[in-house]
Parts: structure tokens; sequence; C-alpha cells
């Protein structure tokens, strides 16, 4: 089942999904053991300890499923902190080559320049939910705009044969632009939705299988029970937040702050 954007941030931010992940393969352990102790003066000896293999196999796929989204995971965080590098310097270098340009075009250049590092800031430490987030980026995009105006007009209002120095600023901008654009795919790279549902599915299938092989045993193990539950949606969280940084306990803070700082260097 699909859910909506801003419910997946509203889960995440809140923490709330954890709990839910919690309860619901607490409740799947419980209705396996219910189950197999009902069934447990049915089920051969040796059926029952057939149910390992069969535990084994659910319990395999699911690492197998774990390993490659944390893997996944990892990876696209890793990457989205190389755009943002590569974003800094593409900006820093871009504000830099406004020196090019005529004393008389520099100031409106530079005005709209901070405007348009102002709005890339906003969309980085403002509201997560979608609306929102395409809302700064239209604002974003409007005043990336108008800056490649104001730098193509002051590159033609510069005599010759300074405006071959002046239009070197033109590749600069256009390199800040696709490190821009780079970081906002970036932040749209998720796994297909069938991952998560196939994570959690098998979540609360292991759960049940666990819990199934407990009832035929006749015998609670909490401990065993409590750990697995809390080391699966634990994990399961971990993952979701290196996908979707800003939103929980993962941050990028430290660009953030490179990002501010070269704001206030301005």
């Amino acid at each position: 089942m699909l859910i909506s954007s801003d419910l997946r941030i509203y889960l995440i931010e809140s923490n709330l999904l954890t709990w839910i992940l919690l309860f619901s393969m607490l409740l799947m352990v419980e209705i396996g053991w219910r189950l197999g102790h009902r069934l447990s003066s049915e089920v051969k000896v040796d059926n029952a300890a057939s149910t390992d293999t069969f535990m084994a196999g659910i319990f395999g796929l699911l690492a197998l499923l774990l390993a490659l989204t944390f893997s996944g995971a990892s990876d696209r965080f890793d990457k989205r902190r190389d755009f943002i590098s590569k974003e800094l310097s593409a900006i820093g270098t871009a504000y830099q080559s406004i020196d090019l340009l005529s004393a008389k075009s520099q100031t409106a250049v530079r005005n709209t320049f901070i405007k348009y590092l102002d709005t890339r800031i906003t969309i980085y430490q403002g509201k997560k939910d979608e609306s929102s987030i395409n809302h700064q980026f239209q604002i974003h995009d409007e005043i990336g705009n108008e800056l490649w105006r104001v730098t193509v007009l002051a590159v033609r209002e510069t005599p010759y044969p300074e405006k071959l120095i002046a239009a070197q600023i033109l590749p600069e901008l256009s390199s800040m632009f696709d490190a821009s654009a780079n970081q906002r795919l970036a932040m749209k790279l998720h796994p297909p939705p069938i991952i998560w549902q196939a994570l959690i599915c098998l979540s609360l299938v292991g759960s049940l299988v666990a819990g199934y092989s407990l009832g035929l045993q006749k015998k609670r193990d909490w401990f065993l029970t409590l750990v697995f539950i809390v080391m699966m949606a634990g994990t399961i969280m971990v993952i979701l937040n290196l996908e979707y940084p800003r939103l929980g306990f993962v941050k990028l803070d430290d660009f953030d702050i490179e990002l501010v700082n070269l704001r206030k260097s301005f």
C-alpha cells in the first residue's frame, strides 16, 4: 500500500513509525505463539523441528533484504553529501567570478546572487512537507532565472575586449545551476516502494513464524522476543533515516552550517 509523501514525512519525523513497527511485530509474535500453542498437540515432533528449516529460509531472506537496503541507503546518503559539497564549491566559485564583470554591474548581480543563496538555505532548513518544498523550489528557480538574466545583461553591456573576460562567469553559473539540479534530484532518489513493503512484510512474517515456533514448544521467551523486535524495528528506522536525511535523527547539519557560513562571507 502506497502512502502519501506528507504522511511518510510525518511518520518519520514523529518516530510514530517505530512504535507502529514495534507493536505490529509484537502482535504477530503473539498471534504466532497462540496458533502454535493451539496446534502443538496435533503437530508431530519431527514436523515441529522442521519449522527451523522454514525459519532459516525466511530470516535468511530478511537478512539479505536488510543488507541490500542498508547498503543502498548508505551509498545514497554519501552521494547526497558529495552533491552538497560540489554545490558549495560551485556557489563559491560562481560568486568569485562576479569580479570579472564591470564595477557598475557587480552590485545588481551580487544582490540577486545573495537572494539565490538565501532561497537555497531556506530549502534545506524550511518545512519538509511536499507542498512547501515544491513552493520553495519554485521560488528558487525563479530567482535563478533572474540571476541568469541579470548576469547575461551585464556581460552584454561590457565593452569589448573586456567582454571576453566577463563572459567567463556564465560557465560558472551554469555549473552552479547544474550542481543545484543534481542535488535536487538526489533528494528524490529512493528505492521503489515495493522494497519497503517487502521489508516490512518479511519482518512481520518473521515475527509470526518465530512466535509459532515458540508456541509449538509451549514456551515463551520474552527476552529474545523483545531483543528481536527492538533490533528489527531499530534497524529499519536507521535505514529510513539514511534514506530521508533531515527528517529524523540523521542530519546534515555540518553541511548546512557550511552553506550558512558561505552566505555570511559574502
